[in-house]
């Protein structure tokens, strides 16, 4: 990528917050089916055997509950961010260094747009912090290795 634009950078944002949607949807499916297998479950067995596996049922469609609501807060953090560039370094900024580009949204990990290899990372993750309130040409040390920033938007 040559040089950083806000069409990109809005185009990304969409792509995370599709990639979100996609994992929202696949739980709300997910917990239907625990709950359709879960009323099949009472018609066909009794005793213990019938207990164990309720309690396995509602086990996991907590855990996939859980895990709905925090895709839900994620959705609403990437709603939040606000894309104008500012002065220095904040959540919604995408960064161009010497090895790479970040993006500070939510934390995602290493995501494939158009071609390139993004890190879409938190503000509040280790090297997320550490971008925090820099600027262009600062240098950042994170896991022992320098980045220069090269550029951001």
């Amino acid at each position: 990528m040559e040089k950083l634009n806000i069409e990109y950078k809005k185009a990304l944002k969409l792509h995370c917050k599709s990639l979100i949607v996609d994992k929202v949807k696949s739980l709300e499916e997910a917990m239907e089916s625990a709950q359709q297998s879960a009323n099949a479950e009472t018609r066909s067995t009794a005793g213990d055997k019938h207990d164990t596996a309720r309690a396995m049922m509602h086990l996991e469609k907590e855990k996939m509950g859980t895990q709905l609501s925090q895709n839900l807060q994620l959705l609403k953090v990437i709603e939040e961010i606000n894309d104008a560039k500012s002065e220095a370094i904040k959540p919604g900024s995408l960064i161009k260094t010497n090895r790479g580009l970040y993006y500070l949204l939510i934390s995602i990990g290493q995501v494939k747009f158009e071609k390139e290899n993004v890190f879409v990372i938190s503000a509040q993750s280790p090297i997320g912090k550490i971008f925090i309130g820099k600027s262009e040409n600062d240098k950042v040390k994170f896991n022992g290795s320098e980045m220069t920033i090269l550029e951001y938007i």
